[in-house]
């Protein structure tokens, strides 16, 4: 048995620490896989990323010609980070052993907290303003990029509507269908994405239990996995990476025209977001003088994320009665 009898071992703390640690690594949050990771971030200041202009190549006349420069623009984006903090206290009398135990159900609670909360900062950053600038002094919103115009094609908006009737989609089909993913390659081409960029897409469990009843998705005429028999959403299907999180949740009239409830999913390449992170994980475990010497586990974290491109990122609305 573990107690504060004696203190807390430092051993115990650098186990129960690593135990987490562990956790976290087994259960990867649903979104930081999908997602660009920058780990030198410092807790106190934000940090900026420049995002270049289009390139191009002109050709050569004549003969040793002079040489033509081109002034590439560049756009500052920032990421800046926030702390994130909790704690629970044990009774001096409690066996931290048991209750602190590796596979026990309090490290995989604390675990599962970390990751969600990850996700959470992840998925928030996809519509969120976005600091720029040189020095940080502007913004830029989801809506002053055409986010919440329609898309209809190349050079228009980034929300695939619920009720989309473009390509071979249907205004009467209003979930995930695979037409509308048709939509979000096409998009993705539009835009210069590289077939080979690594595509992901988030959808609610709802959106997920439509896919079932999408003939592309269940007959092995069209896939190679049998997500029925398997009883599970597939991880790769049509070029995307899936996400099934409960954390997209059905809105209240917030589909682009603004009289529909829809869940908002996303679609984007893993260089269209970046996580910055200034502190992954701090665990302390010490003792509460002023609570009888009660055992508290503490737990700390400092991230943040922010878009990156918006040309690597698309709105998908499915309709909540699907």
């Amino acid at each position: 048995m573990i107690n504060l009898t004696g203190g807390i071992p430092d051993w115990f703390v650098s186990k129960f620490s690593d135990d987490i640690y562990h956790e976290c690594q087994q259960t990867e949050s649903y979104f930081a896989q999908a997602v660009t990771v920058e780990n030198d971030l410092t807790s106190n200041e934000d940090k900026g990323f420049d995002q270049m202009g289009k390139f191009s190549l002109q050709k050569k006349t004549g003969r040793a010609p002079k040489t033509p420069r081109l002034d590439i623009t560049t756009g500052r984006r920032w990421v800046s980070t926030d702390p994130y903090h909790n704690s629970y206290a044990y009774d001096k009398d409690d066996d931290l052993s048991i209750k602190l135990a590796p596979m026990g159900d309090f490290v995989q609670a604390f675990a599962a907290a970390v990751q969600r909360k990850k996700d959470d900062i992840i998925l928030a950053s996809f519509e969120a303003a976005v600091t720029s600038g040189k020095k940080g002094g502007s913004s830029i919103t989801w809506a002053s990029q055409d986010g919440n115009v329609k898309y209809t094609g190349k050079d228009t908006g980034r929300t695939i509507a619920h009720d989309c009737a473009e390509g071979n989609c249907s205004a009467s089909d209003t979930g995930m269908t695979t037409e509308k993913i048709e939509l979000i390659l096409e998009y993705f081409a539009n835009n210069h994405v590289s077939p080979y960029a690594e595509k992901w897409c988030a959808i609610s469990p709802r959106m997920g239990t439509h896919l079932f009843g999408q003939e592309e998705y269940v007959n092995t005429d069209y896939n190679k996995s049998r997500p029925l028999t398997d009883g599970g959403i597939l991880r790769n299907w049509m070029g995307l990476n899936w996400i099934v999180t409960p954390e997209i949740e059905v809105g209240s009239n917030n589909d682009v025209d603004g009289d529909t409830n829809v869940y908002e999913c996303w679609a984007w390449t893993k260089e269209a977001i970046k996580l910055g992170v200034a502190d992954e994980l701090t665990i302390e475990i010490d003792k509460l003088v002023d609570d009888s010497y009660a055992q508290q586990v503490y737990v700390h974290m400092n991230m943040g994320a922010m878009r990156f491109d918006e040309d690597k990122v698309i709105k998908i609305e499915c309709q909540a009665t699907q």
